[in-house]
């Protein structure tokens, strides 16, 4: 039977702290042009598209006519500035729109505004759109990571939609995001995982993050950068995740851990393909010629390759006799196929993997 969770367990601190604000778009433009910049926009989710001609005019068209603007998100950092995370395409339209950067086209009401530029329009249209007043709904501590990316899962219901991976990649750039993209960019990477670590909407990074938050976390090397303490697992796996980040941020960007995480990962990921993808890789299949039509396992993955960080196999055969001792393991199994972030399911699997490195000792 499916193990269930206590909603305590899985959604703890579930505090949103939201405060609306609202601001002209030529105050929020001065707040971008500012030096240093107090609105991110360069963090870029990565989408299929940006938004087309048709509608960046049509978002112009919207505010000469008087149409309200759909509510923006920001997510306020420590040192005031606001990191745009929903919104972003509006206000880059906007902000270009300003600096003639484009002009109108394929309007479907103000048809005479079409080819005009910025500067071309009346006084009164431009101030229109300078004036225009947007509200903004701004995220404040202690709002938790999950509690977050609950509310932009329910907030773009409909519309495309933002990973929390594309979130964390936004919200927490420095040193955790140049590391994690450089690491999932590494040919032995894409190569261990059979082409199923896509970059589209950064599957890749968040495998890679997985690894390194769980690596440290077993080694008890990262802290919860607000009180300094060692960073606990409790079965939040979002909070968890945007706080492995937020640590790695606090660090200088010469700090020794930071080029040991690369080494440790590149030597992971090295072992692994020697050894484990010939005896199948990290995709779970009960008929091994169906194997490679089934996705990529995240916490096989991430666990089996805690464990090469930890053991040099010195044969195939003890590899094999590893690999398969843990495949025929059903509380292993268990905790990589059903809720896998649980805390139990979290426990369960590195107790498992412990055991097999104790054995090898």
């Amino acid at each position: 039977m499916p193990e269930t969770n206590n909603i305590n367990e899985v959604y703890p601190d579930a505090i949103l702290n939201i405060s609306r604000e609202t601001a002209s778009v030529f105050q929020l433009k001065r707040r971008f042009e500012r030096k240093p910049s107090m609105l991110n926009l360069t963090p870029l989710f990565q989408r299929e598209q940006v938004w087309n001609l048709k509608q960046k005019s049509e978002l112009v068209e919207s505010i000469i006519m008087g149409i309200p603007i759909p509510v923006f998100y920001v997510k306020e950092q420590d040192d005031g500035v606001y990191v745009v995370v929903d919104g972003k395409q509006r206000l880059t339209t906007l902000f270009e729109f300003i600096n003639n950067e484009f002009a109108l086209g394929k309007l479907s009401i103000l048809k005479n505004y079409k080819g005009k530029h910025f500067s071309e329009l009346s006084p009164l249209d431009q101030n229109k759109i300078e004036d225009c007043t947007l509200t903004i709904n701004v995220i404040k501590a202690p709002t938790s990571d999950r509690v977050m990316f609950d509310l932009f899962d329910r907030v773009n219901r409909g519309g495309t939609r933002i990973t929390n991976q594309e979130m964390r990649n936004a919200l927490y750039q420095g040193n955790a995001t140049r590391l994690i993209d450089r690491l999932s960019k590494m040919d032995v990477f894409t190569y261990v995982t059979e082409g199923g670590a896509s970059p589209k909407h950064m599957k890749d990074r968040l495998i890679v993050l997985r690894f390194i938050a769980f690596y440290m976390w077993q080694q008890q090397i990262s802290r919860d950068v607000d009180s300094g303490a060692l960073l606990d697992y409790r079965s939040n796996i979002e909070d968890f995740l945007g706080k492995t980040m937020s640590f790695l941020n606090s660090l200088d960007p010469q700090d020794r851990l930071l080029t040991k995480l690369e080494d440790v990962f590149v030597s992971s990921m090295v072992n692994a393909a020697e050894y484990i993808l010939p005896l199948g890789g990290f995709r779970l299949s009960t008929d091994g010629s169906q194997r490679r039509l089934r996705p990529l396992n995240m916490s096989f993955l991430e666990s089996f390759c805690y464990l090469i960080s930890q053991h040099n196999f010195s044969s195939d055969e003890e590899a094999r006799e590893v690999y398969f001792r843990l495949l025929n393991n059903r509380d292993y199994i268990s905790s990589i196929t059903v809720s896998i972030d649980s805390r139990s399911q979290v426990e369960k699997r590195y107790n498992a993997i412990s055991e097999v490195l104790n054995s090898l000792t």
